[in-house]
């Protein structure tokens, strides 16, 4: 006995889209959070001349959703959205070519970072972003560059030699000298803007390197693993939720001036900061620590890798009265503060008179000894005693299983591993708009939880255009969260749109 199965039989009433998707697929999710976000800067950049666009609500809800199932290739998103129902359910049977993709991220991609902040603040309302403790930590993505070269030569040889020649020889604009000193110029003028503006006053080092694909990127070597040319995304995790509350690209493979930025992300984005800022040791430093007192922000930050915390250097044996500006070494010997080096802001401490230890670094002709202390040394003191109170090396311990996942599940769980777009500019968009996807992904994950939760007593039953129907466990919507979705319409929702219907829809 099998099923009836006729695939030329006819719908007795037009189906809904919505009747194609399961209730429980995350897709509902995501076209339902995407319509609380207000898209009024992106809907600005299109006239009123022409052939009619694509609505910017239809091009994001396809390509956020892309980018949490690992979708990011234009030509993928457009074959989706004609062969996948999900695809074709968020952007309502419409199959936009790859360029209108292209043309779309290109245009908008200094809107992403709206998009991004709005995932944000959509978190913060719902309850799930409390920015009470939160951890910031870096990852390297890799510029998308060797393929599109390889790709790019080979085509190049095409047209200049023929397929069937072997390109045994140099090219006219290759052997034209001039060119050859333009190029090299070029890329050592981007190379020594770089290293004035990352170490002002000092000399360039010669092993210093720049990529030819990509001035901005940052040449990064690791040992074991080669020399790669990557950004630096940074992220700044909700603890308690996983959310990403700010996000920027540091202009350097060091993490060491990263703290601040994301700082005045939260402050002016969010307009609220955490209670506590969790770094690993790439951030305990002085400027950290500055960022962070500035602004009220307590730096729970480590000052050595993991297995190093015990090698402590001759200062460290040092005690510190901050009151006095002195130092005193294991034998009880007294250093006071005689100057600052304006150029490096090394400071020294010398002993008033001459002593018999030799714990200085070095020893005057007259038998006193001194110690030089370096401007960061100080801010580890600080941080070190912070780490100490009760409670921090737990809070600093949960860093592992928060910020550091978020990036397995960016690179592991939605495969992006690599930045396909090229320079400053559009690699921040590009990380805002994988940031904002993940923000999705997560708020989806965490509503459909809230959801198993709040249906444990039985199904909540909704009234649409359909009539009456079951929530399902992954179905919270805003029917699930009475208390706050009049505050998520005050702020998500134009007034225009609040329309019965609407907020049916919504429920």
């Amino acid at each position: 006995m099998f099923r009836t199965y006729d695939q030329s039989q006819p719908f007795l009433l037009p189906p809904s889209l919505r009747d194609f998707v399961d209730e429980g697929h995350p897709a509902h999710l995501i076209n339902d959070l995407v319509d609380l976000l207000d898209l009024t800067m992106l809907e600005a950049r299109y006239g009123s001349l022409g052939q009619p666009a694509y609505h910017p609500r239809l091009m994001l809800k396809v390509t956020l959703y892309g980018f949490t199932v690992g979708i990011f290739s234009s030509r993928k998103l457009q074959r989706a959205c004609q062969e996948n129902l999900a695809f074709k359910y968020l952007a309502g049977m419409e199959t936009p070519a790859f360029k209108t993709f292209i043309e779309f991220r290109q245009r908008h991609r200094d809107d992403m970072k709206a998009v991004f902040v709005q995932t944000a603040k959509l978190a913060r309302e719902l309850g799930f972003a409390r920015l009470g403790a939160v951890a910031l930590d870096g990852t390297k993505v890799e510029i998308d560059a060797l393929l599109d070269q390889a790709k790019a030569a080979d085509a190049r040889e095409d047209r200049e030699y023929g397929p069937d020649a072997d390109g045994y020889r140099v090219s006219e604009e290759l052997a034209r000298r001039e060119q050859r000193l333009k190029k090299i110029k070029e890329a050592k003028a981007a190379l020594e803007q770089r290293e004035r503006e990352d170490h002002p006053g000092a000399p360039i080092d010669p092993d210093k390197q720049v990529s030819f694909a990509d001035h901005d990127a940052r040449c990064f070597t690791k040992p074991g693993d080669g020399t790669r040319y990557v950004y630096n995304a940074q992220a700044a995790v909700d603890m308690d939720s996983q959310i990403i509350v700010a996000n920027h690209i540091e202009d350097s493979v060091s993490d060491a001036h990263a703290a601040g930025p994301a700082l005045a992300g939260m402050e002016q984005d969010l307009g609220a900061l955490p209670r506590e800022l969790v770094t690993d040791a790439g951030y305990g430093n002085k400027d950290t620590l500055e960022r962070c007192q500035e602004r009220g922000v307590t730096p729970v930050s480590a000052t050595a890798r993991e297995g190093k915390e015990g090698h402590a250097g001759k200062l460290d044996r040092f005690s510190y009265d901050g009151g006095l500006d002195r130092f005193a070494c294991p034998h009880g010997q007294v250093f006071v503060f005689v100057r600052e080096h304006a150029s490096d802001g090394t400071r020294t401490y010398r002993t008033a008179d001459p002593v018999p230890c030799t714990c200085g670094h070095y020893e005057t002709a007259d038998g006193r000894e001194v110690i030089r202390v370096g401007p960061g040394h100080l801010a580890k003191r600080v941080l070190r005693r912070i780490m100490d109170e009760p409670g921090r090396r737990e809070l600093y311990r949960r860093r592992k299983c928060t910020v550091e996942p978020s990036f397995g599940q960016i690179k592991a769980g939605m495969g992006f591993r690599r930045f396909f777009y090229r320079g400053l500019r559009n690699v921040r968009g590009e990380w805002d708009l994988v940031c904002a996807a993940f923000n999705l992904r997560k708020l989806a994950a965490l509503l459909a939880n809230t959801s198993g939760h709040a249906n444990a007593a039985g199904p909540i039953r909704r009234r649409g255009a359909r009539g009456t129907s079951a929530l399902g466990p992954h179905s919270v919507r805003m029917a699930l969260l009475p208390d706050i979705r009049d505050a998520l319409l005050h702020h998500f929702i134009r007034p225009a749109t609040l329309s019965v219907g609407r907020l049916a829809h919504a429920a």
